[in-house]
C-alpha cells in the first residue's frame, strides 16, 4: 500500500484528499482531520481523494 504525506500536518495516510484552502493557490493533499478543520474556509475546494490502495 502506498501512502502520501499530508501538507498540513505532516503524517503520513494511505487516503488523503485534494483541497484547495487559498484562492488562487494550488491544490495539495490533506488527511480527513486537517480537512475537517479548512472546510469552513471561505476559499475551501473539495478536489477529489486518493487513494494508496489499488487493485
Amino acid at each position: 500500500m502506498k501512502t502520501k504525506v499530508c501538507s498540513i500536518c505532516e503524517e503520513e495516510f494511505d487516503v488523503l484528499y485534494r483541497i484547495q484552502i487559498q484562492k488562487g493557490k494550488t491544490w495539495i493533499f490533506a488527511c480527513k482531520s486537517c480537512v475537517e478543520k479548512h472546510q469552513n474556509d471561505a476559499n475551501y475546494k473539495y478536489g477529489g481523494t486518493w487513494k494508496g490502495k489499488r487493485h
